[in-house]
C-alpha cells in the first residue's frame, strides 16, 4: 500500500465530518476508546496540554507546542483539520508524521477488529500511538468540534486545560446559544487540574466558572496575566494574535510553575515565531511580493471570526490606499445570512468552491450574496477565482481568500503544486 492509497481509504471508508457534515457526527466516545483499547491505551501513556475552543484553539497549540519545543521537549501536536496534507494533523516538534507509518497504522486497522470509527476517531488513535512511539515530552491536543463528547476528551488527565474564545458555530450539534456551546466546550475540565480561560463572554465565562467550581479546578485569566508577557515590535499580524498569545503565555506559565521548564527565550521564540516552528497555515497568512497586491489568506467561517479579519482588512486597505478583493468560498450546511452581511459592499467579490462535497457551488453562493448587495464574479476552482482577482487587483490592492479552510487549503495545494515545499516522506 502507498501513502496516496492509505490516504484515500481514510477518506473514503471512513465517515468524515468536515467532507460529509452531519452524517459523520457522532455522539459519543465508545469508538474512541475502543480504537485506544487496542492500541494499548496510549491515552495514559502520555502527557497532555488540552484545549477547547471556538476560534483561536489552533493558534493557541500552535504557539505552546512551539515554545515548549524550543524550550527542548520533544512535543506531539494534534490538530485539525489539514489544509494540504492529512499528515499535517499530527507532528512531533513540528515535523509531520512520516509517510510510512500512516501506511503501516492504516494497514494495522484493516487486519484488526476495532469496530466501526470515523475519520476522526482513527486519526486521534494514530496520532497517540505516534506521540508514544516517538517519546513524546508532552503532547498539545486541539479539540475537533466541541469539548465534551470530543474523541480528545478520552485523555484521563491533563497538565493544565485551556478555553479560547467561544462563539457561535456548529449549533446543531453543541447547542443553540452561547451558554449551551460554553457548557460543552468545559465538558474538557478535569478533575484538579489547572485551567486558563481565555477572552470571551460574560455568559460563556460563567458557565466555565461553573464547570471549574465542579471539577476543583484553579482558573487562570490569560488577560491578567498578559501584562507579563514579554514584548516585541509587531507588524502587519492577525487581529486575534494578541489574545491568542496571551492565552497561549499563560498555559506556558501554569506549565512551569508545573515543572515544564520553558525559559522566557523559548516562550518568546514560540510566542511570535511559532510558524515557524510548527508550519501553521492559512491562519492570517500574508503573501507579499513587490508590486503586486498583499494577498492575506485566512479560514475565519463564523460571525467573531469574520468579525475580525474584516476590520482588520479595512484597515489595511486604508493604510495601503487600495481595494479590497475577496475570494470566497463556504460549505452548503451554514446558515450563511449572519456572515454574509458582515462583508463589506464595497469589495471586489470572486465567489468560488473548494473541492469537497460540503462546498456550496459557487453559483449558489453568488444568489445568496447578491440579496444582500454583494456583487461579484463566479468560479467553480478557487485557483482560478484567486488568478483573476490577482488579474484585475492593483499593486495597492488586497486580496482575501477565505470564507472556509478548505478554501484556504485548496489554493495553498495548488500554490504547492506549481512551486513545491520540502516535506519529509
Amino acid at each position: 500500500m502507498t501513502y496516496p492509497e492509505a490516504v484515500d481509504v481514510l477518506f473514503s471508508q471512513l465517515p468524515m465530518f468536515q467532507r460529509q457534515g452531519a452524517a459523520a457526527y457522532k455522539a459519543d466516545l465508545s469508538a474512541t476508546k475502543r480504537v485506544c483499547a487496542a492500541l494499548g491505551h496510549p491515552e495514559r501513556k502520555l502527557k497532555f496540554v488540552h484545549v477547547a475552543g471556538t476560534n483561536g484553539k489552533g493558534t493557541v497549540c500552535h504557539m505552546v507546542a512551539a515554545a515548549l519545543q524550543c524550550a527542548g521537549h520533544r512535543v506531539g501536536l494534534f490538530t485539525s483539520p489539514h489544509l494540504v496534507d492529512f499528515r499535517e494533523r499530527i507532528r512531533v516538534d513540528g515535523a509531520m508524521i512520516p509517510e510510512a507509518d500512516v501506511v503501516a497504522f492504516v494497514h494495522r486497522w484493516q487486519e484488526e477488529d476495532w469496530g466501526t470509527p470515523s475519520f476522526f476517531e482513527l486519526t486521534f488513535g494514530m496520532a497517540l500511538d505516534h506521540f508514544v512511539r516517538s517519546g513524546c515530552d508532552l503532547v498539545v491536543l486541539e479539540t475537533g468540534m466541541g469539548g465534551r463528547l470530543d474523541s480528545t476528551n478520552v485523555v484521563p488527565s491533563a497538565e493544565v486545560c485551556a478555553i479560547t474564545n467561544i462563539g457561535l458555530d456548529h449549533q446543531q450539534f453543541l447547542g443553540p446559544d452561547i451558554r449551551s456551546i460554553a457548557k460543552e466546550k468545559a465538558g474538557i475540565l478535569k478533575d484538579g487540574v489547572p485551567v486558563v480561560l481565555g477572552s470571551m463572554r460574560p455568559e460563556a465565562q460563567s458557565e466555565i466558572l461553573a464547570a471549574a467550581l465542579r471539577s476543583s479546578s484553579e482558573m487562570h485569566f490569560a488577560l491578567e496575566r498578559a501584562k507579563d508577557m514579554p514584548s516585541r515590535e509587531l507588524g502587519e499580524e492577525s487581529p486575534v494574535d494578541a489574545v491568542n498569545r496571551a492565552t497561549a503565555f499563560a498555559v506556558l506559565e501554569v506549565l512551569e510553575a508545573a515543572g515544564w521548564a520553558c525559559p522566557r527565550s523559548a516562550m518568546e521564540e514560540g510566542l511570535w515565531n511559532h510558524a515557524v516552528h510548527s508550519d501553521q497555515r492559512g491562519r492570517w497568512q500574508v503573501l507579499s511580493q513587490p508590486e503586486h497586491p498583499r494577498v492575506v489568506l485566512d479560514g475565519g467561517h463564523n460571525v467573531d471570526g469574520v468579525k475580525l479579519v474584516v476590520g482588520k482588512l479595512n484597515s489595511m486597505c486604508e493604510a495601503r490606499g487600495g481595494q479590497l478583493h475577496v475570494v470566497w468560498g463556504t460549505v452548503a450546511d451554514k446558515d450563511l445570512a449572519a456572515v454574509l452581511s458582515l462583508l463589506p459592499s464595497d469589495a471586489v467579490f470572486h465567489w468560488c468552491q473548494a473541492d469537497i462535497p460540503r462546498a456550496l457551488p459557487a453559483n449558489e453562493l453568488q444568489e445568496k450574496a447578491a440579496q444582500l448587495g454583494l456583487s461579484g464574479g463566479c468560479f467553480g476552482r478557487v485557483e482560478d477565482a484567486y488568478r483573476h482577482a490577482l488579474f484585475v487587483a492593483q499593486p495597492e490592492d488586497v486580496v482575501w481568500v477565505g470564507g472556509s479552510l478548505f478554501v484556504v487549503g485548496n489554493l495553498l495545494r495548488d500554490l504547492d503544486q506549481k512551486s513545491p515545499r520540502n516535506a519529509e516522506a
